[in-house]
Order: structure tokens, then C-alpha cells, then sequence
């Protein structure tokens, strides 16, 4: 099984701060101490072992500071030398699809052979939206025109694109990537809803999971789309899937890491759902989130019990069990790991990432990764 981590920034403290909106002063801790926390966690990846860094993109908040995954990638390239990168997620509909494949394929080549796992997703904060001036109500065409458009891209000496939004002239991707014709192959899509499963699939697109679930739901959410592309005439699909991780010697000490996890979930009902967000009513598209705007109150006490099974928090044989028993429900293939959040205190990262790496990634790596008769809805012979 592939193994990377999530390297990602957040100023937890912030929030008291942002939700009674006092910009009258600054944050207590600035965020350039956060991110020197984070890249100082970062440059363990590689010699830890593991086998890929990931960015994700957000704006505006305390919540995942990384504004373009590419730049903090291309950062990452220069820095390593043998582990992948990759996307969780890109937004499509906050870029110029010409802007992107360029920006994909200079990626490429700082890589110097490694690859980029491209994952990609809709956005979900109106704030976000409207901060960038995009009409969150035309996501799903705004998505699907840049992620055809740099399909359309890659691999071509001149395209054009006549989409719903983007018009593309003849244009050509400079410099061309090392990988050329290969970059878009197997992308993988962040959706939760039906109509997006849907949609993606219909598009050729992988799962990702950017947050985890229960595990009766994650398995739900594998079989329902697997069943979509079996009735589309497609393969199955193997998720990427980003958890928590602690790591702790024991029971007792890995339990606060669960307070982490229940500070990061809190952190993102806030950044979804409550702060500068006006709502989802009359948002065509997300309808879905409306239901879960209103019943988020409380979300991340319910949240904290109903993932216990899933994330990765817990001693080395504990977390080896759990990643053994997703892998089996879920036919996991591709694990990401945020190992920096929730307010976690950056010594005990590098303690529990460290631990992990020690006792933990060998047997993941180790692990089979076939598609199990659970991701398909079937009964195991």
C-alpha cells in the first residue's frame, strides 16, 4: 500500500478569534509560526520513509492555509528526491484551465521523474466562492470544463476546448511535461453525494476521500460508486483516502489524539458551515449541504464516536488493525495520513509521525491492496 502524509498548515488557535470576529488584532500565534511548524514536519517525510507529500487548497481562513497546492508542492520537489506528490484537493473551479495545465506540467518536470497524483475537487465554503468572484452555483460546470480542459491539454502539441465556460484557442502547454499524455490518466475526485458520484464516474474520475467516515458509510460510499461505473461499463475503483493519524505507545496516551481529531473537526464545521458563510439556500447543487448545515450543530461529538473505527489514531497494532480492516471493506489502495492538526502541539507530531513510521509504515507498505468483494456490494466467497 502506498503511504504519504498530508503536509498542511493550520492555525487552530484562531478560531475563538474569527467566530466573534474581532480583526481588531491580529492572531496570538501568527500564522508564519504555524507554517514554520508545519514545513519543519514536513522535511521528515521523506527520511521517515513514507512515499508521498499532499497539498490541499483553501482561502480566507485558519483552516488548511495552503492557497495553491501547486507552488507548496513545487516547494516539496525541490526539497526531496524520491517521494511523490500529490493533490487533495485541487478545486477546478477556482482555476484558469490553461493557467493549471501549465502549472501541472512545470510541476512534472521539477519532479525529475516522480509523479504527481492528481486529486480533484468542487469546493464547498461559499466564502471561498465568493472571495474568488465565482458563482458557486455553476460549480459542477465550472469543475467538469477545467478538468476536460486539461485532459484536452495534456499530451497535445497544439488544442483548442469549446466548453460551457472556457473557449480555448489553438494553445499549446510550455514546457512540455515529462510525462506528457500521462498526467491526467487517473484522476481522483472528491464528491459525496450521489449526483456527483454520479457525474464523476460518468467522467472517468477516481474516488477520493478528503475526510473519513464511519465505516458502514465509507464502505456504502465505495460500493454505490463502484456499482455507477460497473453500470457505465467501467472497472472498479480503488479510493485515495485521507485520515487522522496519533500515534501513541499506549491506549491511554493515543486518547488525546482524539481530542485533536474532535479540535480539527470543530475547525471545519466552522470553516464549511458557520464562519463568513451565508448559507446554502438556493444554492443550486448543494441542496445536500443544507441538510447538513442544519443538523452540523454538535457534529463533531457525534463525528468523534462514529469514526473511532476508521482513523488511524491508537497504538502501532491498533492502527495496523484499522488500516488492515478499512483496506478490506474499502479496498484501499492509496492512504494519506494528516499527521499535524487540531491544535496538536508540533513536538507531539513529530513524536506520534515518528512512532508511526517506526512501527506502522513498514507493515502498510507491506500490505496487499487487492478490490475486495465488500467494495462491490458482494458477499466474500
Amino acid at each position: 500500500m502506498h503511504c504519504g502524509v498530508m503536509v498542511t498548515g493550520y492555525n487552530q488557535g484562531d478560531w475563538d478569534r474569527l467566530m466573534t470576529e474581532d480583526y481588531d488584532r491580529p492572531p496570538t500565534v501568527p500564522d508564519h509560526v504555524n507554517m514554520d511548524d508545519t514545513l519543519y514536519l514536513g522535511e521528515l517525510v521523506e527520511p521517515l520513509g513514507f512515499d508521498s507529500i499532499w497539498a490541499t487548497e483553501h482561502y480566507g481562513s485558519a483552516y488548511s492555509m495552503q492557497p495553491n497546492p501547486l507552488q507548496w508542492l513545487a516547494y516539496w520537489a525541490g526539497r526531496t528526491t524520491r517521494v511523490d506528490v500529490g493533490t487533495a484537493v485541487i478545486v477546478a473551479p477556482w482555476w484558469n484551465p490553461v493557467r493549471l495545465a501549465h502549472e501541472i506540467s512545470m510541476l512534472d518536470i521539477l519532479l525529475k521523474g516522480r509523479r504527481l497524483h492528481l486529486g480533484i475537487g468542487r469546493g464547498v465554503a461559499p466564502h471561498e466562492y465568493a472571495s474568488l468572484g465565482i458563482p458557486i452555483e455553476e460549480s459542477h460546470t465550472y469543475f467538469y470544463d477545467v478538468v476536460n480542459a486539461i485532459r484536452a491539454a495534456d499530451g497535445k502539441e497544439r488544442f483548442t476546448f469549446d466548453g460551457a465556460v472556457y473557449k480555448i484557442p489553438p494553445t499549446s502547454i510550455r514546457p512540455q511535461a515529462r510525462h506528457k499524455g500521462d498526467l491526467t490518466t487517473n484522476i481522483k475526485a472528491a464528491f459525496s453525494t450521489e449526483k456527483s458520484a454520479r457525474l464523476a464516474a460518468e467522467n472517468g474520475l477516481g474516488q477520493m476521500f478528503v475526510s473519513g467516515d464511519d465505516l458502514d458509510s465509507m464502505t456504502a460510499g465505495v460500493t454505490r460508486f463502484n456499482q455507477i461505473r460497473a453500470e457505465l461499463g467501467l472497472p472498479p475503483d480503488q479510493p485515495t483516502t485521507l485520515l487522522w493519524m496519533y500515534c501513541a505507545e499506549t491506549s491511554a496516551e493515543a486518547e488525546e489524539g482524539w481530542e485533536y481529531f474532535h479540535n480539527q473537526l470543530t475547525a471545519a464545521q466552522h470553516h464549511y458551515f458557520e464562519w463568513n458563510n451565508p448559507g446554502f439556500e438556493g444554492i443550486n447543487g448543494y441542496e445536500e449541504y443544507l441538510l447538513r448545515q442544519a443538523a452540523d450543530v454538535g457534529v463533531a461529538d457525534a463525528a468523534l464516536q462514529s469514526r473511532r473505527a476508521t482513523q488511524p489514531i491508537g497504538t502501532p497494532d491498533e492502527i495496523i488493525d484499522k488500516i488492515k480492516t478499512l483496506q478490506g471493506a474499502i479496498s484501499l489502495e492509496t492512504l494519506v495520513i494528516h499527521d499535524f492538526y487540531g491544535g496538536m502541539p508540533r513536538e507531539k507530531a513529530e513524536r506520534s509521525l515518528r512512532l508511526f513510521a517506526e512501527k506502522v509504515l513498514p507493515a502498510v507498505q507491506a500490505m496487499d491492496t487487492p478490490i475486495n468483494p465488500a467494495s462491490l456490494g458482494r458477499a466474500p466467497s
